[in-house]
């Protein structure tokens, strides 16, 4: 989270000087004295002696407020900082600069203290609608969910997330210098004929990453066949061109969706490299926070952050959501332009840094109709031990189902633990001194680590319909499979006796980690005999709780992120990080629980919108004091 200490009151303690007298001595100690007991002030306020303290009678401070001492200061709170002092504060917080020259000008132009007081309350309104404020947003939220690069599946630049096939343009001199050719695998096509001396395909389309303008495909990128030539183990096999996506000899598609035109030298590394704004693998990391950015600009429940069936992307980072799906068994996704043609997203909520419709925009978008296994139903229930045929998918979740959480996070466990620390300010800290049964197969029930997994494990099993299979190559090699999900993803009962191709990640984790009887796995031997796939049961039973609070059997990551707001978690964990943007600390829930308390009652009252919350927190006494 972003830091705001230096804007803090400060207390500076020195010893007394030799010349310092007696009554000088005593002066000093009734100005430093009260500073000492103001910092150290617990969450309830009151004295030895004093009545206790109404955390709802004081909402905006921890601490009773001091008494005027009528002295020096001619009644004024010693401990109220001035206009500047709190404009300068508000300016940090808010968008994380000083005052300019001409603000603190302004300021004092506005005349008296009251006035310049309402010149504040007037800078933070404005403040909150600028775009600077969703900027700040954006950037403490990116701090505070830290989610990590997608990593390599193989050498940079695989990583493989966008599972579309590398085009690459015909260089100058060719015989079809300047059409698009697949990177690998048809290196000929730019000559224009093929190994037999008959001419290579050509296609000219509009293509899906520039809309509006036309581009020349050759080569196997230009096919349109329904079936193709690719190689297994070095064998030739007959695929279909309208399912398997942009393999072997078969084409781009539609629009040529199933592929991506870099533009670079080397290709790979524009949607690789970190530093690439417009690159797919950075955007897929900044899905999340963007999202929470946008929540507050456009003044949405946060709730909605894990609970809301929308995010926001622009074209370049829906594309891998649409991959998604089709490699799901979606066909019709090929010809669906939505996603990348601007008159069909023109009215859609943007950021205020673009306008609507600009494929760039991080704009909002509905997760289901890109990838359709993610769900638009808010309730899906699915038990693989009992109900026969495949899952639907499992519903959309915010942040929760976003493409860089899910990935950036390869395991269930450690999605669950993330989960539970970001969104729920969970701390998962090991005990000291206890001793444990022994362990043998379940670390949710046996040896030193059931401590964390028995309130981890409740929070994993609902994120383990999604893994990745195989390597990157080019963007497209490795598979990003939800088990038990629609058509695409099922195996027969090889795969949990290890049998090739099924013996490496993900099968060999899940015949791991996916027992029968244990914490994760909470079904018995007989269930997953009937039904190998029932291991990926992604609900909480009603024998278990999370954070005291029982599922209504809403599978999936929706299903964690109802039980973090129903315990009331993922709400004090909001304010948490609010306060400590806008007041420089956070608050310690152990000795400063009344004043949470009362600050995410307040926060919910507002229906849960950042901006309002924030604009409160800058308007209470504990924003304006200070030395």
């Amino acid at each position: 989270m972003n830091s705001r200490l230096s804007t803090l009151p400060r207390a500076r303690l020195e010893p007394p000087a030799p010349w310092l007298g007696p009554t000088r001595l005593l002066r000093t100690l009734c100005w430093v004295l009260p500073v000492i007991v103001w910092m150290g002030c617990p969450g309830g306020g009151a004295g030895p002696g004093d009545p206790p303290v109404d955390p709802t009678e004081t909402p905006d401070s921890g601490c009773p407020d001091p008494v005027a001492s009528g002295g020096e200061d001619g009644g004024e709170r010693p401990d109220t900082l001035s206009p500047s002092r709190v404009l300068r504060r508000a300016a940090l917080a808010l968008r994380g600069t000083p005052p300019t020259d001409e603000e603190y000008a302004a300021l004092e132009a506005a005349g008296n203290e009251a006035a310049q007081r309402a010149f504040v309350d007037t800078f933070v309104d404005e403040t909150l609608r600028q775009p600077v404020f969703y900027r700040t947003m954006f950037e403490q939220a990116r701090d505070w969910f830290n989610i990590p690069l997608v990593p390599s599946t193989a050498d940079a630049p695989e990583y493989g997330v966008q599972q579309q096939r590398a085009l690459t343009r015909c260089a100058a001199g060719t015989a079809k210098a300047g059409a698009w050719r697949y990177y690998r695998g048809d290196t000929t096509a730019c000559d224009g004929t093929k190994a037999d001396g008959s001419p290579v395909d050509v296609l000219t389309l509009e293509p899906w990453w520039a809309p509006g303008t036309t581009a020349t495909l050759v080569g196997y990128a230009a096919s349109t066949a329904e079936t193709g030539t690719a190689y297994v183990n070095g064998n030739p096999v007959t695929v279909s061109c309208t399912t398997s996506g942009p393999a072997g000899t078969c084409g781009c598609g539609p629009n040529a969706t199933l592929c991506f035109a870099d533009f670079q030298t080397y290709t790979g590394f524009e949607n690789y490299l970190p530093y690439s704004a417009q690159g797919q693998r950075r955007l897929v990391s900044e899905e999340p926070a963007r999202l929470f950015a946008h929540i507050a600009w456009h003044d949405r429940p946060a709730t909605d952050l894990i609970l809301g069936s929308y995010s926001v992307a622009p074209t370049n980072l829906q594309a891998a959501y649409v991959m998604q799906g089709f490699k799901g068994g979606v066909t019709s996704l090929r010809t669906d332009d939505s996603w990348w043609r601007p008159s069909r997203f023109s009215g859609e909520p943007v950021d205020p840094d673009h306008t609507q419709g600009d494929p760039l925009a991080w704009r909002e978008y509905q997760m289901p109709a890109r990838n359709p296994f993610f769900l638009a139903e808010r309730d899906y229930h699915y038990d693989p031990r009992t109900q026969t045929g495949p899952s639907r998918g499992i519903p959309a979740a915010g942040m929760l189902t976003s493409l860089g959480f899910l990935n950036g996070y390869p395991r269930e466990r450690v999605r669950g633990a993330r989960a539970l620390e970001t969104l729920a300010c969970e701390v998962l800290a090991p005990p000291l001194g206890q001793k444990f049964n022994e362990y043998r197969r379940d670390p949710g029930s046996e040896g030193p680590c059931q401590h964390c997994h028995r309130r981890l494990d409740p929070a994993a099993i609902h994120f383990k319909r999604y893994a990745k299979r195989g390597t990157g190559t080019e963007g497209y090699g490795a598979d990003y499979l939800m088990p038990g999900v629609g058509t695409a993803w099922h195996w027969p009962a090889a795969w949990r006796r290890g049998e090739y191709p099924y013996g490496s990640d993900p099968f060999s984790h899940w015949n791991r980690w996916y027992q029968a009887d244990t914490k994760l796995t909470p079904i018995t031997p007989a269930q997953e005999q009937a039904n190998p796939e029932a291991v990926f049961l992604d609900f909480l039973p009603p024998d278990q709780t999370l954070l005291g609070q029982v599922s209504d059997g809403t599978v999936g990551p929706l299903g964690f992120a109802k039980l973090i707001v129903a315990a009331g978690a993922f709400d004090r964990c909001v304010v948490r990080h609010l306060h400590a943007q806008v007041l420089g600390r956070d608050i310690d829930p152990t000795t400063e629980a009344g004043y949470l308390d009362a600050q995410v009652a307040r926060f919910v009252e507002g229906g849960r919108k950042i901006r309002p919350f924030v604009k409160s927190l800058t308007q209470s006494s504990l924003f304006q004091r200070g030395r």
